[in-house]
């Protein structure tokens, strides 16, 4: 497994066409002013914490969050590490594209190289998670709202019975582009059926994603 929960925010699941939803658009970088976290070693993990004050243990030194949450920053050094090859702390800035990527992330190449000339000025070329953390957060990641969720169910719920079940969460995302097996639909619904019901009601839909934002 990737690492990555079905129901995280880089998740294909939390990354649907939602109606009335602009495409994903550079942001403005976030606030830039130092912010000196607390953080030490444990054996192979660095402890710190997320910009919600909740502890999380990284394979990587993090001194600034960049106004990123536990939850986020977990899914970040999961598309680095894939990268970081050598297993050294750094990759390159190809690898931090194809990270990019795996975050859902799809800069055009005008985008990547604004960016890229902000963290990297002097193009060194090479990165550490740190920098991967304030490359990201040069990209609109803002929450999904109730009233999307509720877009996106609706999607999903094809027979406007309330709930999604395995074969309907199957073929939405195949033409969403993220083919899944029937297996992959049933693990999707169990992440979120809160009463064992083999189906996700709107209600279970809604806390689940919201949750673990």
């Amino acid at each position: 497994t990737s690492g990555v929960t079905f129901f995280s925010r880089s998740s294909p699941l939390c990354r649907l066409p939602l109606p009335a939803q602009p495409p994903t658009k550079m942001a403005s970088p976030k606030s830039t002013g130092q912010r000196i976290v607390m953080g030490h070693w444990e054996g192979s993990e660095f402890v710190t914490k997320g910009a919600a004050g909740n502890e999380i243990r990284l394979p990587y030194e993090l001194m600034d969050h960049c106004n990123f949450r536990a939850t986020e920053l977990r899914d970040f050094a999961w598309a680095f590490k894939v990268s970081d090859i050598l297993e050294d702390g750094i990759i390159s800035t190809r690898e931090v594209h194809r990270a990019l990527e795996r975050l859902g992330e799809d800069p055009t190449d005008k985008e990547f190289l604004k960016v890229m000339n902000l963290v990297d000025p002097h193009a060194i070329g090479k990165h550490s998670f740190q920098q991967f953390c304030k490359i990201m957060a040069n990209f609109d990641r803002s929450m999904l709202t109730e009233e999307e969720l509720t877009n996106a169910f609706k999607i999903f719920d094809k027979d406007q019975s309330g709930s999604i079940d395995a074969i309907e969460m199957q073929e939405l995302m195949k033409k969403l582009g993220f083919p899944v097996t029937p297996l992959e639909a049933h693990q999707i619904i169990a992440e979120a059926d809160d009463d064992d019901s083999g189906e996700v009601s709107y209600s279970e839909f809604v806390n689940k994603v919201l949750n673990n934002q």
